[in-house]
């Protein structure tokens, strides 16, 4: 990785997202068992997470990210007092595509705006889907292509401009279609413009897939 990619983008992107922090708390803290986030970042979620989740296993494809999401693992043990257990948090170097985990292992998968940048999209759904358990909620939150229109057809148009800009995300995936393409039904989904988060990336995803049981 580059220190674009190590150091300027993930302050940038906490500029960026700061106004859908409620957004966020509102997805994690509904984890719950031994949890998966995919694309765990800089750790911006980890203080999200309630004693519900009793293990939160993250995955992340860079390394110095990993280690700022340590660092904030480190701060949330000390500030507990010994309530948590460092046992809790497992954080992995790797990618969505390829999961280190056994079939049917998990009981809650967390997906929060990773899956515009994920390379192979439709093998990480497929993946998550594999590590969850039968009955096993993803909870998801993600940017995607908007409904035909004007904003759909710019969002094309700087597609290309936009993914070495910002690691590799794309504007106009259809994320939707791709978790049902993997196997997940969904329990509540809503498809809505957020208005905390820049226009070009606003249209979004948001809800709770199952994995058949």
């Amino acid at each position: 990785m580059s220190f674009y990619e190590d150091r300027i983008f993930p302050v940038a992107l906490d500029i960026a997202l700061a106004g859908i922090a409620d957004t966020r708390r509102e997805l994690i803290q509904s984890a719950q068992g031994r949890v998966l986030e995919v694309g765990i970042g800089n750790g911006a979620n980890l203080r999200y997470y309630t004693d519900r989740a009793t293990e939160v296993v993250g995955v992340e494809p860079c390394a110095a990210m990993v280690d700022m999401a340590q660092k904030k693992v480190d701060k949330l043990i000390a500030d507990s007092e010994g309530k948590i257990s460092r046992d809790k948090y497992q954080l992995k170097v790797g990618g969505g595509e390829n999961l280190d985990l056994e079939d049917n292992s998990v009981d809650t998968a967390v997906a929060c705006l990773v899956f515009c940048t994920i390379p192979d999209a439709e093998g990480a759904a497929k993946e998550m889907f594999r590590v969850l358990k039968p009955g096993g909620k993803m909870l998801f939150f993600e940017h995607v292509h908007a409904a035909p229109g004007i904003k759909a057809r710019v969002q094309n148009l700087l597609n290309p401009i936009w993914k070495p800009l910002a690691c590799g995300c794309h504007l106009n995936r259809n994320t939707k279609h791709m978790f049902e393409q993997a196997g997940f039904n969904y329990q509540q989904i809503e498809e809505y413009h957020h208005s905390k988060m820049f226009p070009i990336f606003s249209s979004v995803i948001e809800g709770i897939a199952v994995k058949p049981g």
